[in-house]
């Protein structure tokens, strides 16, 4: 994938990429979708169009939840729409698949699934897990447990997969329908904490698990074809993230707008978790950097444990050249370092 980083180099030059946006020319319509219904780790994007983050940069955004009944990387691939943020899992196994998209800037540097299950339970070693039952997204891919499964010297078969709807599996849990849950210590963990129920955590990463979290995304097409509006969205977004630092509740309101279900304190306490994971030495010059080591052991994770029809190169994954243009990325990287008040 090394030809396509240098077509994205060259159309850049070619555009003058680092031009700002003419307000005299029309805004580019613009849609993004997301890999989760709204909650606090999409504050950022929210909040960048109630600020007019986007609308600066000459993009009129809008913003989708995911699709129901296809993947939504299918979307972005087929430029039907043009970015995304999606789970590292799906989005390798999509581009083993043959979508072409391509991460332009890491969100969540380091996988945040975690297997969670209720104090109250007495788990305490994932060799626990055996013949339980484990709330599952049909999105999720299987080769994330696997290391863990491994540790405890269990496999798949050892584990009862319980398909639910985004959405159900706190309740399940709570309700005793599920014996664990597959998702984020500080999402839907943090969620039953607050509702009065104690929870175990079990981090893949802490089961030799080094895997990308989340990653913003387009599609070859758009890279080649209009990097300046690529970059004018990467820069909105790196724009939404350091006011969204400053300003967490006000960021997550927008989102409490359009899921008015979710409690803003709770949101907002995950939200500040997240920005403590930003504080990583994979960001220590530019947020949003990747690089080749941590996406050949995502890929090697899911390739190793079968899930994938076709292994993709790291190279192909992604590109940096937007983030290391913008010295946006860079202002990022350092106010993260410092302790917010």
């Amino acid at each position: 994938m090394v030809s396509l980083r240098n077509v994205v180099i060259a159309a850049s030059a070619a555009l003058g990429l680092a031009a700002t946006f003419n307000p005299a020319i029309a805004a580019d319509k613009v849609v993004m979708r997301l890999n989760f219904t709204p909650w606090a780790m999409h504050a950022q994007y929210y909040a960048g169009i109630a600020q007019g983050f986007y609308a600066q940069e000459g993009i009129d955004l809008e913003i989708r939840p995911p699709s129901g009944g296809q993947q939504s990387e299918v979307f972005i691939g087929t430029g039907r729409e043009q970015f995304g943020v999606a789970n590292a899992d799906s989005f390798i196994k999509a581009r083993a698949s043959g979508l072409p998209v391509v991460a332009i800037l890491a969100d969540e540097p380091d996988n945040p699934y975690s297997v969670i299950t209720l104090k109250k339970d007495g788990y305490t070693d994932p060799k626990d897990l055996k013949g339980k039952k484990l709330s599952w997204f049909q999105s999720n891919v299987k080769g994330l447990l696997d290391p863990m499964l491994a540790y405890a010297k269990l496999t798949r078969d050892d584990i009862d997969y319980v398909n639910v709807a985004r959405g159900a599996e706190v309740q399940m849990l709570a309700a005793g329908q599920v014996d664990a849950m597959f998702g984020y210590s500080f999402g839907q963990g943090l969620t039953l904490e607050e509702r009065g129920f104690p929870t175990k955590i079990f981090a893949l990463k802490d089961y030799g698990v080094k895997f990308y979290g989340t990653v913003v995304y387009t599609n070859e097409q758009l890279l080649k074809s209009n990097p300046d509006l690529v970059k004018r969205y990467v820069r909105a977004t790196l724009k939404s993230l350091a006011w969204t630092r400053d300003n967490m509740e006000k960021a997550v309101g927008e989102v409490i707008k359009i899921s008015p279900d979710r409690d803003l304190k709770l949101e907002t306490k995950k939200l500040a978790i997240i920005f403590d994971l930003y504080n990583t030495p994979d960001y220590a010059t530019r947020f949003g950097l990747m690089n080749d080591d941590k996406w050949n052991s995502s890929i090697n994770i899911l390739a190793d444990a079968g899930d994938l029809p076709k292994k993709p190169t790291a190279a192909e994954m992604y590109t940096n050249v937007m983030v290391e243009s913008l010295d946006e990325a860079k202002t990022l990287a350092d106010a993260i370092k410092v302790p917010r008040k």
